[in-house]
């Protein structure tokens, strides 16, 4: 999902948490969880890409336009995920908590939005066992030569996200024969 629609719904999240709660502890917890949680983006980019551009907007298009080589994601993960349901139980930690609750919406948005740009989907690449046994290697799990360019500036990258090329399908001549309907299957 874009980091524009991780804020909306994790800001949207966090005003029906502290309207239902009160607690700024919980609320916090879910906004760090929810949209803070993808700085780990930020960490891959300068230390295991490389990276040396640090405007916004260029680190928005290596990932939208599927430059990305190294995918390591520390905090995207099920088993931190578990790890920290775990921990949040046994110390109580409303905090903690929280961010488990932001992670909880995270990770399943990421796993819808952006495996649709994936064939076979992402549900595999949550798992940071996956993506070691796969050194880290982002082509292990897509194809970027399938996501469009980044045309607009920052916030359209920010709000849009990835998309996939749009492919033209060829266009019919007067010649073909027409498109048979699909045969239907008896009950």
């Amino acid at each position: 999902m874009s980091p524009g629609g991780h804020l909306l719904t994790t800001s949207a999240a966090c005003a029906a948490v502290y309207a239902g709660t009160g607690s700024v502890p919980l609320t916090a917890g879910l906004f760090a969880g929810g949209f803070l949680i993808d700085l780990d983006h930020v960490f891959d980019y300068v230390v295991f890409e490389g990276q040396r551009r640090l405007s916004p907007s260029a680190f928005l298009h290596h990932y939208v336009e599927g430059r990305v080589q190294r995918v390591v994601l520390l905090l995207h993960s099920y088993e931190l995920l578990a790890l920290l349901a775990w921990l949040a139980w046994l110390g109580d930690s409303v905090w903690l908590w929280g961010y488990v609750l932001g992670m909880a919406l995270h990770l399943p948005l990421d796993v819808i939005w952006n495996g649709r740009l994936v064939p076979g989907g992402l549900l595999h690449f949550y798992s940071f066992a996956v993506r070691w046994r796969a050194g880290f290697r982002a082509a292990h799990f897509a194809d970027p030569r399938r996501l469009a360019p980044a045309d607009g500036g920052f916030w359209d990258a920010f709000f849009r996200g990835a998309r996939l090329r749009q492919e033209r399908p060829p266009a019919a001549s007067a010649s073909d024969p027409a498109p048979r309907p699909a045969p239907v299957a008896a009950p």
